[in-house]
């Protein structure tokens, strides 16, 4: 299993838009084959930093989603609405 952890710190002003990107890409990204998980939470201390939450049956359905259709056109938007660049990293599950 892979797991990864991106973190969005949003712009104040970006929250709503980018509420309605992410219910959009959750919501495609769940269709997709080898998607175990992809989930959406909120900082408890900074209401502007969102991580996505996400766990994927392999490597190569992980790669699949970096070339999905939502996933190219959605994440460049979100990307824009952030006060700096995403924290994303990778891990293998190993228990």
């Amino acid at each position: 299993m892979i797991r990864v952890v991106a973190k969005f710190q949003l712009k104040p002003e970006e929250k709503l838009p980018a509420r309605a990107l992410f219910e959009e890409l959750i919501a495609a990204t769940r269709k997709e084959y080898g998607c175990a998980g992809y989930d959406l939470a909120q900082s408890t201390e900074d209401e502007n930093l969102l991580v996505v939450l996400e766990s994927w049956e392999s490597q190569e359905a992980l790669d699949v989603h970096g070339k999905s259709e939502h996933f190219t056109r959605i994440v460049p938007q979100l990307v824009a609405m952030c006060q700096n660049p995403p924290m994303i990293d990778s891990f293998i599950q190993i228990i």
